[in-house]
């Protein structure tokens, strides 16, 4: 098995983790250890790239570039954090990047932890192509008085399409374009938007580069990529709706395990 093949080189690195860990401070920014681990694979004569850049794909349709923390020996990626604890969005974003590059291991270490913590990584492409029809269930809106309501049960429709089959943790624009090419697949009416506008009392505060998409004449689509959905403030999303005379926005989080959204109506 693949996990047997590599198993000395995991080894190698994982003893370097608990090197690292050990002796130095759990509160650097995540290039310190990135660094720190690349010297030290390299010095036991192992092969390593930092922050490699790989191209990612979505239907056959190249939508972004996707770095890797560290790329060992041209087999494993290594991806590192600083978190209190390893959750299961970090497991679910090294799938991601181990399905970018085509490799099977991966390993995934915590730097801020007050423990040691590692999780090893196993990506088999015949049970990610089964797992591909399963998706956890997103409950589309149920308000009968909602501007379009098809819009947008097409929209929620793609983003699940999409982050079903790239998974989490890419950057919005990635997102954004693969929406924008799923949404071309289904012939769904489409623009691509390239920039917003902050509106406040009235008046435009400043503009902003943000990809994200128009759908019909009133809708817009935001695909975006943040840790908490929340955080954005839906008031500004508003007043951006009016002054564009538009009626309703639909904001998607790729973020997370599965998509969450809000609905902003003006």
């Amino acid at each position: 098995m693949t996990e047997l093949l590599y198993k000395d080189l995991t080894e190698k690195i994982i003893s370097v983790y608990y090197r690292l860990y050990n002796g130095l401070s759990h509160t650097y920014p995540e290039f310190i250890y990135e660094r720190a681990f690349a010297q030290q694979l390299r010095k036991l004569g192992i092969q390593v790239v930092r922050q490699d850049e790989y191209q990612v794909f979505y239907k056959d349709k190249l939508v972004g570039i996707q770095r890797l923390d560290l790329f060992v020996a041209k087999e494993v990626v290594v991806e590192l954090k600083v978190v209190p604890q390893i959750l299961a969005i970090h497991k679910a974003q090294g799938f991601s990047y181990l399905k970018v590059v085509g490799k099977e291991i991966g390993l995934l270490f915590n730097f801020g932890s007050p423990q040691p913590e590692f999780e090893r990584l196993f990506y088999d492409v015949e049970k990610a192509e089964k797992d591909l029809g399963a998706y956890p269930r997103v409950p589309l809106p149920s308000n009968k008085k909602l501007h379009r309501p098809e819009v947008v049960n097409e929209i929620l429709n793609v983003a699940i399409e999409v982050h079903r089959t790239l998974g989490s943790g890419f950057i919005h624009r990635i997102y954004a374009k693969a929406c924008y090419h799923e949404c071309l697949i289904r012939g769904l009416g489409v623009v691509p938007q390239q920039s917003f506008r902050v509106i406040f009392d009235g008046e435009e505060v400043g503009e902003i580069k943000f990809n994200h998409l128009r759908m019909s004449d009133d809708i817009l689509f935001f695909p975006i990529a943040i840790n908490r959905l929340n955080d954005i403030n839906m008031g500004n999303i508003k007043a951006w709706l009016q002054f564009c005379e538009m009626k309703l926005a639909v904001l998607v989080n790729f973020w997370g395990t599965k998509i969450e959204y809000k609905i902003a109506v003006v």
